[in-house]
């Protein structure tokens, strides 16, 4: 179906694994959303065409690449500005998602965290975004989905927030964080959870994944690629056909090993098992 056919459609999904969580994206939608509220945040990226906020007494512009922000309860109507349309990427978060994320960045308890300026155009911050909605559209571990929502939400917080905060130093948790590593090591082909390490560190989720990335140069889930990649590498130089190598390190199929292994290694696994193969015939 081409892009012209899909004008007006809004596609919808839950994510199994995060249940605090819904996303939409919308095709060329013109038709205007009278005033509503939600229990959620809102996150919607403006991807094409221009449209308008009216929230909190001002009516907001929302050009291309602006990604706005309504808080919980917050009435507010939204219209494009021309017949066809906008399409956009939307996020639902649950409020506790977000006062967790606050309460990580800020190193206490805290409420809900509130966005003064409701439409931003943080680059880094969208490019996170969209990381996020294509992990849930393409395959992907648990663990890279969830880690991809944390590293959102804290770096929406700790940059965009009423109230921001240095965030905490890190301490003792250093060797608990350790312990989390060798353990994603040992069982790095299950589809082990963010929940998961951060249990074995007993930390939280948000202040686990930013730890581990501080201390190790990457976030978990990165990690967890790159030994799937390291060991899928052996199990083509010893001739495994691919897609057994892709089931027997933990990616859902073929495509999933073949878009990292091309990332991380530069040549596809084919590609590197022909080598592989002409390297040995050599010998």
């Amino acid at each position: 179906m081409g892009m012209d056919e899909r004008q007006g459609v809004v596609e919808v999904w839950r994510p199994d694994e995060l249940p605090q969580l819904e996303l939409r994206r919308g095709f060329g939608v013109a038709r205007p959303v009278p005033r509503h509220w939600h229990e959620e945040y809102q996150l919607c990226l403006v991807q094409k065409g221009s449209g308008e906020l009216v929230y909190r007494g001002d009516n907001l512009t929302t050009p291309p690449a602006s990604l706005f922000v309504v808080h919980p309860g917050e009435v507010h109507s939204n219209r494009a500005h021309d017949r066809r349309g906008c399409s956009y990427r939307t996020i639902f978060a649950g409020a506790e998602l977000m006062r967790r994320a606050a309460a990580a960045v800020r190193g206490k308890e805290s409420g809900l965290p509130f966005f003064p300026n409701a439409v931003v155009f943080d680059q880094d911050l969208i490019r996170q975004y969209l990381e996020l909605h294509f992990a849930f559209e393409r395959p992907a571990s648990s663990l890279e989905r969830q880690a991809a929502l944390l590293d959102l939400l804290t770096a929406l917080v700790a940059r965009h927030a009423e109230e921001r905060a240095t965030p905490r130093p890190f301490g003792p948790e250093r060797r608990a964080v350790t312990r989390a590593r060798d353990y994603l090591v040992e069982h790095y082909d299950e589809n082990v959870s963010l929940d998961d390490l951060a249990g074995v560190a007993n930390l939280s989720p948000f202040h686990f994944s930013r730890v581990f990335s501080v201390q190790f140069g990457m976030p978990p889930h990165a990690f967890q690629i790159q030994l799937r990649v390291e060991r899928a590498k052996a199990l083509l130089r010893e001739g495994w056909p691919i897609p057994q190598a892709a089931s027997q390190t933990g990616f859902a199929d073929q495509s999933h090993l073949t878009r990292h292994f091309k990332r991380l290694a530069v040549v596809t696994p084919g590609q590197y098992r022909q080598n592989s193969k002409n390297v040995q015939d050599n010998l």
